[in-house]
């Protein structure tokens, strides 16, 4: 029998099959991804099912400077995955729940970054 995992909807699972559990969200962190927006870098940590993000100054010469320190940007609280993104002085996060479900947040960028991020259901991947 085939499942896929985040895939249960309501009153039933797609073509008919078993209803999978939806996949426990990782203790600890274990997601990092990164975006830049000139001047600053803004990196990203999933940790206990939380996204966190944090501004970080890009001055060559001297060293990164990180700005505040890392901030809950709201959203979803069983993130297992996501990613950064920006344009026009937006910081994008890109998130998957452990329920197969996938959020888009919108950040103003700024030092630090204005939380929390406004966060909008996507339509539900395939």
């Amino acid at each position: 029998m085939t499942t896929r995992v985040g895939i249960a909807s309501v009153g039933g699972c797609e073509n008919g099959h078993d209803c999978p559990k939806p996949t426990p969200v990782p203790t600890g962190c274990f997601d990092i991804d990164s975006a830049v927006q000139d001047p600053d870098k803004y990196l990203s940590v999933v940790c206990d099912g939380r996204v966190y993000v944090l501004t970080v100054r890009e001055a060559p010469p001297s060293a990164p400077q990180p700005v505040g320190d890392w901030q809950f940007v709201g959203g979803p609280t069983n993130v297992v995955d996501a990613t950064l993104s920006t344009r026009a002085n937006e910081v994008y996060v890109s998130v998957l729940t452990a329920t197969g479900t996938v959020f888009q947040g919108v950040c103003t960028a700024t030092e630090p970054l204005t939380v929390p991020c406004t966060f909008t259901q996507m339509p539900t991947p395939p």
